[in-house]
């Protein structure tokens, strides 16, 4: 089991401390809950006992405070066992805002329970029917009422929004967009969710909100500057997001090597042919950028530099290498690669999460070439 405390750990110290639990949730154990769509409560809690939740939350408050090398390591050990580290990497990243911009009473009551997993806190409700990811011309709005809150919201494409407890809620207040945390377990049904079924398991839903009435102490940072407060976070979960993509692709890559090495048609091994060989050497190629990519990254936050035009590219050059995998494995494979039994269908439609580039080739193109907004 991994240490209470993982402060410090290099990355193999890590990956050996994770080894024990991954090897309990194999892949079998991923395309079981797939296949039922349910939330992987059992490899939740065993997450939050080993002490992981904690990552990004200091020790006065419950935490390890490990930083986001570790939780980079770990997301993508989970997938590169085969597993699905999405609720792990939102239970760990999520709770950042609050950390940041949260008041004390709000860390006090929450953080200790987040960071051992006792409390759920796995969602952003930001993106919108109309809007979609256009986070500043938002619908959703928040009325000031003497020292109250009048919130009316509706949301789309919220994941882990029906397994969650807290909610970090975006609307659009007369000061600016603002965040509200939410706690389920006191709104009860005055938060409305329908479920969206997709082609990943994300576990998604719809949320509405009518005429809610929230004290001011639910508000987290500033009003007006709700966005801002989100955005010192997306740094950090697009280094999460391009590590859950390299673990994926390496999944990939192993299984389909491995079966390259073994597998004979025409009384030779299919690894001889170089129509399996070179969509694997290329996809092993983008691979090994994307995660030098993601180291740069994390050096750049540790020596607190600008890194944000460089976790956009972490992250593109990642899930599309983690693409280009899939076709590849599925290459190797052929028609199995079809059967769930053999979890390279599963890592495609897991893979398409990651694809959608188009906001960060914007902000690519904005920071790091210069050009022309419009």
């Amino acid at each position: 089991m991994a240490p209470k405390r993982p402060l410090d750990s290099s990355a193999d110290e890590v990956r050996a401390a994770l080894r024990p639990a991954l090897q309990r949730f194999g892949p079998d154990y991923w395309r079981e809950q797939d296949a039922a769509k349910t939330f992987p409560t059992e490899f939740f809690d065993t997450m939050g006992k080993a002490g992981y939740f904690g990552t990004f939350i200091p020790e006065t408050h419950g935490g390890a405070d490990a930083g986001p090398r570790v939780a980079s390591v770990l997301v993508e050990e989970i997938n590169r066992a085969g597993g699905d580290a999405a609720s792990v990497n939102a239970q760990m990243a999520i709770c950042r805002t609050v950390v940041l911009h949260g008041t004390e009473e709000q860390k006090q009551r929450y953080l200790p329970g987040v960071a051992s997993g006792d409390i759920r806190f796995l969602t952003v409700a930001a993106t919108e029917p109309d809007s979609g990811a256009n986070m500043v011309d938002l619908a959703s709005t928040a009325r000031r009422d003497g020292d109250d809150w009048v919130i009316n919201a509706s949301k789309v494409l919220i994941s882990f929004a029906e397994h969650t407890r807290l909610i970090i809620l975006l609307a659009r207040a007369d000061e600016g967009t603002t965040l509200f945390l939410l706690d389920l377990d006191e709104l009860g049904d005055r938060v409305e969710m329908h479920p969206i079924d997709l082609v990943a398991h994300r576990m998604t839903s719809s949320l509405f909100i009518d005429d809610l009435r929230l004290p001011d102490s639910a508000r987290i940072g500033p009003a007006g500057e709700g966005l801002a407060c989100l955005m010192r976070g997306f740094v950090i979960r697009r280094v999460l997001a391009a590590s859950e993509a390299i673990g994926n692709a390496r999944f990939l890559l192993d299984r389909s090597i491995e079966y390259a090495k073994t597998r004979k048609t025409f009384n030779q091994l299919i690894g001889v042919n170089q129509g399996i060989q070179y969509p694997l050497v290329q996809a092993y190629a983008k691979v090994e950028a994307a995660d030098l990519m993601r180291w740069d990254v994390l050096d750049l936050v540790d020596r607190g530099e600008d890194a944000v035009p460089r976790s956009a590219m972490a992250k593109v050059l990642a899930s599309e290498a983690a693409w280009e995998t899939t076709r590849a494995a599925l290459t190797t494979f052929g028609g199995w690669g079809l059967a769930s039994e053999y979890h390279v269908e599963r890592k495609l439609r897991e893979g398409t999460v990651y694809v959608f580039n188009n906001l960060l080739m914007n902000l690519i193109a904005d920071r790091a070439l210069g050009l022309p907004k419009k």
